[in-house]
This record gives structure tokens, sequence and C-alpha cells, in this order.
């Protein structure tokens, strides 16, 4: 059987995994150059820097078991500063004990090696920088699938297709599609729309010299949604990500990385790096206290789909199976975490591996 999983994020990664070892010829699909989608890493020089998920948790036994068990842990490394938080106002304060008390971890090379783990073992075929625009099924020969991509060449047949981006871009696809079913082709969209996400811009922003901030800070989360900032991260608190001083020659102290809040980043979002840097550079400064005016380096990326805040219909959803169409993503859990994006592939993976058995 041939199975089309359109998006290398974690979710498809992870549903290819649970298909490693059946017969099936699976092949993912994914616009950008790389794997693992929002859980991204880049490099400067020396420097590694997560400039979508910041870091993971483990929340439960079968992700656990993934992370720590299943794929290669030499390069897994816990984050041991703390999330302080701020509120409007600015006014910095110790987080949550509880919260802190739970392990975050990432990878020496960046959270994106999470994805890269997933997708050696799983061991499937992915064409990265092909951008999937048609989704067709011919239903006079069973369930055959077939996809077309923005250069205009056509994949399949498959058997059996998982849709993993992001809710409005599945919505597209399948607005554009022909399923064979007008009925199943609007449930399936109705299905998707309850699903919003935040939009957000990060900064990322190099130093020289460390900027200081609390002791035993990691990072600052904003708690009341209320501050232009988001979440402000110190990269040079993960091992491994920022090397030491004079390691191998200049490197910067500090990288800070600053994800800006939705309604500062929507009207933004076109804006290129230079006009954005002195404006974050002041609200981070106002919020340390200290004066950050002039970075080393700068480096700047929208996320037009960052984070999931609310859920699509997973149960409606699940009506597409029948004919051999599924879904998976952290819109389906309505939340923006690793282990959600995760979680769900490993479950569309398990009700593919189903639908291959009941042939």
């Amino acid at each position: 059987m041939s199975l089309a999983i359109v998006g290398a994020g974690l979710s498809g990664l992870a549903a290819a995994y649970v298909l490693r070892d059946t017969d099936a010829d699976v092949t993912l699909f994914e616009k950008s150059r790389g794997v693992s989608g929002r859980a991204a890493t880049r490099g400067r020089g020396q420097v590694r820097y997560d400039h979508g998920a910041n870091h993971f948790k483990i929340k439960t036994d079968r992700f656990g078991s993934l992370v720590r068990e299943q794929l290669p842990t030499d390069d897994l490394v816990e984050i041991t500063g703390n999330v302080w938080t701020f509120e409007e106002g600015g006014r910095l304060q110790e987080g949550d004990p509880e919260k802190n008390a739970e392990a975050k971890w990432t990878y020496r090379d960046g959270v994106s090696r999470l994805g890269k783990h997933l997708a050696e073992a799983a061991g499937a075929e992915i064409q990265t920088e092909t951008r999937v625009t048609l989704l067709a099924r011919n239903g006079d020969e069973g369930n055959a699938w077939t996809l077309a991509d923005a250069e205009g060449r056509e994949h399949g047949p498959f058997e059996a297709v998982l849709l993993t981006p992001p809710a409005p871009q599945t919505a597209d696809l399948l607005k554009a599609g022909r399923l064979g079913d007008d009925v199943l082709q609007k449930h399936l969209t109705e299905a998707l729309a309850p699903a919003s996400y935040r939009t957000q811009l990060t900064l990322v922003l190099a130093y020289r010299r460390r900027v200081e901030r609390p002791d035993g800070c990691y990072a600052l989360l904003n708690t009341d949604g209320a501050h232009e900032i988001a979440w402000l991260g110190f990269e040079e608190e993960k091992p491994g990500h920022v090397p030491a001083p004079g390691s191998a020659g200049p490197a910067p102290e500090s990288v800070l990385v600053a994800q800006m809040g939705p309604s500062w980043s929507r009207p933004r979002f076109r804006s290129g790096r230079g006009a954005l840097v002195p404006e974050v550079t002041a609200l981070v400064g106002e919020l340390l206290n200290k004066d950050v005016s002039r970075p080393h380096w700068a480096d700047k990326q929208g996320w037009r789909y960052a984070l999931p805040e609310d859920a699509a219909d997973a149960e409606a959803l699940a009506d597409g199976a029948e004919a051999g169409l599924f879904f998976a993503g952290d819109a389906l859990a309505g939340r923006g975490r690793v282990g959600a994006a995760v979680e769900s592939g490993l479950d569309a993976g398990e009700r593919l591996r189903q639908h291959l058995e009941r042939g």
C-alpha cells in the first residue's frame, strides 16, 4: 500500500515512525527545505538557536518512551534554568514552582533534532521543497489519491493520505480538492474551522557580552497576554547552543529569542528585520532594564500559524478514514506543544496501521 503524508513536521514524522515496520510505501511531502516544522532550529557560526518551539516537556509515558528509549539520547540535554514571568507592567517574578520543577528538554544542536531522529528512524522517503496544492480522489478505483504540487508535478496514486499542515492550510487543500464526495468535503472542511492560531514574529538578538537577567532564569514568559513580548529566552542556558567565550574564536555570549505577542505581530508581519530590530530591542531593554540596543547580529522568523488556540473537531475529521483520508497535528489538540504534535502523529500512525490491516 502506498501512503502519502503531507507535512514533515513532528506529527507527520511521528506517523511515519509508527509505520516503519509495515509493508506500506510511505512518502512525506514537505514545502520547506528541512523537517521538524515549527520545532525549528537555525545555526549561525558556532551558535544554534530554537526560534520556534523553545523546548519540550515529557508529559506521557508514550512520549517519554519514544524520546528516552526508542530514539538516540546522546545529544538530548536538560535545561536547568527556570522560567520567570511578567504581566503587562513588565515586573519580573519567579515563575510557577510546580511548572519549573518539570524537566525542560532540547538537543545540543537544537529542538529540530527530535524531528531528524524521527525521520532517520522512520526510513520513509521525504520530498522537501514540495508544496502540495491539489488533492484528488478517484473513487472508481477504490481510494486512489493523487497529489499535485506547485510545480505542476503529479504524485501517486496513494491508497491513503494523512494531512498534517495547520488547519487553515489543510482546509484550503480540501476546498480546492476533488474528493468525489461534496458532502464529505464540506463536512471535513467545517470540522477544521474551529481551529484558530496565534500569529507570531520571532526576533533573535545576539550580543558579544552577557545580557544580565535574574539568577537562575532561563526565560521570561508573559502570563496575561497584555505585553508586546510573549516570551524572551536565553539560548546560552541551553547546553551546546552558545559556545563558551574563546572556545573557537569570537562568538556571542548571549543570544536572546524574543517571541512577540499576536497583537504586536499581526500588523508588522511583513515588515523587514531592519525595521523591527530597533523596536524589539527597545521593548527587551525596557523589560530587562538593560541597554540592548546594538546586537552583534539579528535574525527574524514569521510564524503565521504559530500556536493553536482552539481545537479542530477531531471526531468529525475521523469520518474521512473510510475514504482513506486522515488528519493529524497540534490543531487536533488545540494547544501548541511539541508533545501534543508528536502524540497526534502517533495516534494517526496507529489509525493508518489499522487501515492497512483491514486491507
